[in-house]
C-alpha cells in the first residue's frame, strides 16, 4: 500500500480509532496485527505486553493451524524486545544478523535465531519501540522487515517516528484497560468462579475468538466443549435472569419479528420471543444492552419486559430463520450458523413477575457503552476540560475532540456507522429523551471510573446540520475549593484579602469563558466561610460544593433565574451573595443594590479586563454614584499554559530577548521583579515528551489583574473616566496588569513568552 503521508494519516486514525474502542488487550495484541502490517508495510508485527510482576513481556504467537501460544521474554538488555524495554528507547536495525551491529549498541545485545527456525522466515531489518504512558511501561511493538518497494531500504526515521506515535495510542489505551485490574472481563468471570474453565483457558479463548474473528461463546462451545446450557447458565446469573436456548425453544416469534425492525434487531442481537397485553418477553446476547432494549421495547410499545439471555449465534439463527439478509449486507459473514430446529412453546411462567431490564450495567456490555466508558475515563486523567462528539451523518465518521489546557486536538473517529449509538448512550445515562433530536437538551452525568473516583460531566446535546446531533461534555471540577493562597501569587493575596473581609459591597471577578472564574470565586467563599457568616450562593450549575454555603441550582426553564435567586436571598437573611454570572441589567442592578444594604456580593462578569469591567456596567445603565459607593475591586484571570516540567530545557537568554521581556513588562515597573541580565540567568522553554504528548506544555496556571476601588478610582467612575484612565490610575495604585503577571511567570522557570502573548491577546 502506499505509504505518502496523507494516505498514512487516513489509514492511521481508523486504527487508533479501533485500538480505543477494543473490548480487551488481547484483541489489540491479536486482533489489529494484521492492520498494523498493511498500514506499515511490515512482514511481521507483535504487540508484547509489559508483567511488570513477573518482569516479562508477553505475547500471542499462532502455530500451525488455529493455535495459539503465550510467548514470554524477560524484560533485560539481551533481547531486541528487553533492551527496548529496559532502556525505553527505539531500536532501528538494519540487519539482525550483523553481530557488530548490535555491539555497537550494547555488547549484551543478541538476536535469538532459534525463531526464524520456528518460523521458516528470516528476519534482516527489526524496528522496536517501547510502550510508554505516564512513564509507565506497557509493552512493546516489534515490527519485522519492510516489504514492496521499501524492503531494500529498511526502516527509516519516518518509520521510528510513526511507530512512535502507535506506540503512544497503545499505551494510553493500554492504561486504560490495566486500570480496572481485571484480565478476564465481567461477563466471563462466573464461568471461572464455577470451574467451567480456568483463567488461562478464557483469556486463551478470547484471543482465539479475537483471531477468528466469532463470539468468545462459540469458541467456548466449539473448542472447549462447554456444555451450552451450563455456559448460558453461568451468564445469565450475571446480569440476574435465565438462559434461553433458542435452539431448544425458539416459541412462536414470527409474526412479532417480523413486526418489527430487523436492523435493530441485528445491530443489538436481541430478538422477541412472545407478547401479551402489554407485557414483551425478549431474548439478547447482552441483558444489560440498555439501548438496545429501551428501543425494542418502544418498538412494541410494551410497559413491562422482562429479558432472558440467549447465545449470540442462536439469536442470530433465529433472526436469519424469519427475516431476509439484504444481499449488499451479509452481517454475518465468517460465523457458523445454527441449523433450524422445530419451534417448541416456552413455559409461560416467566410472565409471573414481568419486570423492568436492571439498568447496573457490567463492564462488559456492547460496543458503544465501552467506547463511551474509555472516553470518560481517558478523558478524566488526561486532565480534559470538555469532550466534543461531532458527527458527519453518512459522510464520514464522527470526531472526537479534547480540549486539554484550553485548546481541542482530536483523538479518534467513531465509524459513522455507530456514532448513533454512542450518542444515544450518552443521551440515556444524562437522563435525556433519546427520541428528540431536533432540540438542544442539557442533563449531567455521574460516572464512576474503574478506579472509583467519581466524576460528573455536564452534558449538551445540539442538533447539527443534516440531521446530525452534536454532544459536548464539560468534566466537572472537583468538588472541593482550592485555597486562595495556592492559585493566586503572593502579591495579589496580599491585596486580595483585605478586600474580600469587608462586611459589605461587591465584588467581581472577571474573564472568558474556561479562564477559572468559577474556581476563584470559591476559592474565595472558602477563605471568609466561617460559622459567623450565612453564605448564599446561586449558581448554574453547581460546579463546586463547600460545607455551610447554601448553594442553590438556577433554572431559567421555570423562570427561576439569577435575578429570582437574589430576590428570594434578600429575604433570607444573608451575610455574603454570590452570583454566578451578572447575566443583564436586573441582576447586576440587584446586586449593587443588595452590597448598598449591608452584603457582601460576589458574582463574575465577561470582560477583557479589570478597567474594561467598570465601563461595561456603566454602558449597561448602572447608576455611577451608587456603582463607585459599592465597588470594592475587580479580579480580572486568564489561565495559561504552563511548560511541562518533565522536559523543559533552560537556557540562558540573550541580552536582546532579556531587554525585550522588560519592554513588554514596562521598564518603569520592572523593579517589582528586579531580577538583572547575567551569564547565569537561566529561562526555559518547551520541548516535548510523552507526559505532554510532545506538546512541552502540561497544565495551567492564573494570570491575575487586580483593581482595587480606592478613592481615587471611585471618583474616576463619577465622573465617567475612560478605560485607559482608569487603567493608568490602577497601575499607579499598584496594579499589574496581565502582561506583566504572564512576565513574571516567565522569570519563574513557569512557561514562555509565546503563551503568554497569546493569553494576553496582544
Amino acid at each position: 500500500m502506499a505509504t505518502s503521508q496523507k494516505n498514512f494519516d487516513q489509514h492511521f486514525k481508523q486504527l487508533v480509532n479501533e485500538i480505543h474502542s477494543a473490548a480487551s488487550p488481547n484483541v489489540i495484541m491479536v486482533g489489529l496485527r494484521n492492520k498494523i502490517l498493511k498500514i506499515y508495510n511490515v512482514e511481521m508485527a507483535t504487540i508484547f505486553l509489559a508483567d511488570a510482576k513477573n518482569n516479562k513481556l508477553v505475547s500471542w504467537v499462532l502455530l500451525g493451524g488455529d493455535d495459539l501460544k503465550k510467548i514470554r521474554k524477560e524484560i533485560d538488555r539481551s533481547s531486541l524486545i528487553g533492551f527496548s524495554a529496559t532502556t525505553k528507547k527505539i531500536l532501528n536495525i538494519s540487519d539482525v544478523y550483523n553481530d557488530n551491529e548490535l555491539a555497537a549498541i550494547d555488547p549484551s545485545l543478541k538476536f535469538d535465531k532459534s525463531w526464524d527456525g520456528k518460523s521458516g522466515k528470516r528476519t534482516r531489518q527489526v524496528l522496536v519501540c517501547p510502550i510508554v504512558h505516564k512513564s509507565n511501561l506497557m509493552g512493546v511493538i516489534q515490527l519485522i522487515n519492510k516489504v514492496g518497494k521499501d524492503k531494500a531500504k529498511g526502516f527509516t526515521k519516518t518509520d521510528e517516528e510513526r511507530t512512535s506515535e502507535l506506540a503512544q495510542t497503545l499505551g494510553i489505551a493500554l492504561f486504560n484497560h490495566y486500570k480496572s485490574g481485571r484480565k478476564v472481563p465481567m461477563r466471563y468471570e462466573e464461568l471461572v468462579n464455577r470451574n467451567l474453565i480456568d483463567a488461562q483457558e478464557m483469556e486463551r479463548a478470547m484471543v482465539m475468538a479475537t483471531q477468528q474473528e466469532r463470539d468468545v461463546e462459540s469458541i467456548l462451545i466449539d473448542h472447549f466443549e462447554l456444555p451450552k446450557a451450563k455456559l448460558g447458565s453461568a451468564l445469565a446469573s450475571v446480569y440476574k435472569t435465565r438462559f434461553a436456548d433458542l435452539e431448544q425453544n425458539t416459541h412462536s416469534a414470527e409474526e412479532l419479528i417480523k413486526e418489527g425492525e430487523a436492523a435493530i434487531f441485528r445491530k443489538h442481537l436481541i430478538v422477541p420471543l412472545e407478547k401479551r397485553d402489554t407485557a414483551l418477553l425478549m431474548a439478547a446476547k447482552n441483558p444489560a444492552d440498555k439501548a438496545g432494549i429501551i428501543a425494542v421495547k418502544n418498538m412494541y410499545k410494551a410497559e413491562k419486559i422482562s429479558v432472558l439471555l440467549a447465545i449470540g449465534r442462536d439469536v442470530r439463527a433465529v433472526l436469519d430463520k424469519f427475516v431476509e439478509v439484504p444481499p449488499e449486507e451479509d452481517i454475518y459473514a465468517g460465523v457458523n450458523e445454527a441449523e433450524e430446529e422445530p419451534e417448541e412453546e416456552l413455559d409461560p411462567s416467566i410472565y409471573e413477575k414481568p419486570e423492568e431490564v436492571e439498568l447496573d450495567l457490567p463492564a462488559d456490555n456492547t460496543p458503544a457503552v465501552q467506547l463511551v466508558n474509555k472516553i470518560f475515563e481517558e478523558a478524566y486523567y488526561s486532565g480534559v476540560s470538555d469532550i466534543h462528539i461531532e458527527p458527519y451523518g453518512n459522510q464520514q465518521d464522527a470526531e472526537v475532540r479534547y480540549r486539554v489546557d484550553g485548546v481541542c486536538k482530536n483523538v479518534l473517529n467513531i465509524a459513522k456507522e455507530n456514532v448513533n449509538s454512542v450518542v444515544a448512550r450518552i443521551k440515556v445515562l444524562a437522563d435525556l429523551d433519546i427520541s428528540e433530536k431536533r432540540k438542544p437538551q442539557d442533563g449531567k452525568i455521574k460516572f464512576t471510573t474503574t478506579q472509583a473516583d467519581k466524576v460528573e460531566l455536564r452534558v449538551a446535546t445540539l442538533p447539527t446540520a443534516n440531521d446530525n446531533e452534536d454532544v459536548v461534555l464539560r468534566i466537572l471540577a472537583d468538588s472541593k475549593p482550592l485555597p486562595l493562597s495556592v492559585i493566586t501569587p503572593k502579591r495579589i493575596f496580599k491585596r486580595l484579602v483585605p478586600v474580600i473581609k469587608k462586611p459589605y459591597g461587591i465584588f467581581l471577578v472577571v474573564g472568558p469563558t474556561g479562564s477559572g472564574k468559577t474556581t476563584t470565586l470559591h476559592s474565595v467563599l472558602n477563605f471568609i466561610n466561617t460559622p459567623e457568616k450565612k453564605i448564599w450562593t446561586a449558581e448554574d450549575p453547581v460546579e463546586i460544593t463547600q460545607y455551610r454555603l447554601r448553594q442553590v441550582q438556577v433554572k431559567p426553564k421555570i423562570g427561576y433565574d439569577f435575578a429570582a435567586a437574589m430576590r428570594a436571598f434578600l429575604r433570607a437573611d444573608p451575610d455574603v451573595i454570590m452570583i454566578g454570572e451578572m447575566r443583564d441589567q436586573e441582576t447586576t442592578g440587584m446586586g449593587i443594590e443588595a452590597s448598598l444594604t449591608g452584603h457582601l456580593v460576589f458574582s463574575t462578569l465577561h470582560t477583557n479586563s479589570a478597567a474594561e469591567t467598570i465601563i461595561r456596567l456603566m454602558d449597561m445603565g448602572m447608576d455611577p454614584f451608587n456603582f463607585s459607593d459599592a465597588l470594592l475591586g475587580i479580579l480580572a484571570q486568564r489561565l495559561i499554559k504552563t511548560l511541562c516540567s518533565e522536559c523543559k530545557e533552560a537556557y540562558t537568554p540573550t541580552r536582546q530577548e532579556y531587554d525585550n521581556l522588560v519592554h513588554h513588562y514596562g521598564a518603569l515597573f520592572f523593579d517589582n521583579i528586579n531580577i538583572p541580565y547575567s551569564p547565569d540567568l537561566k529561562l526555559y522553554r518547551a520541548v516535548g515528551c510523552d507526559v505532554c504528548n510532545n506538546s512541552g506544555y502540561k497544565g495551567r496556571c492564573g494570570l491575575y489583574e487586580l483593581l482595587i476601588a480606592s478613592k481615587e478610582i471611585k471618583e474616576m467612575i463619577i465622573t465617567k473616566a475612560k478605560a485607559e484612565e482608569l487603567k493608568v490610575k490602577a497601575i499607579e495604585e499598584g496594579m499589574t496588569v496581565l502582561l506583566q503577571e504572564g512576565i513574571e511567570v516567565i522569570f519563574q522557570g513557569r512557561t514562555d513568552l509565546k503563551q503568554v502573548m497569546a493569553t494576553c491577546m496582544l
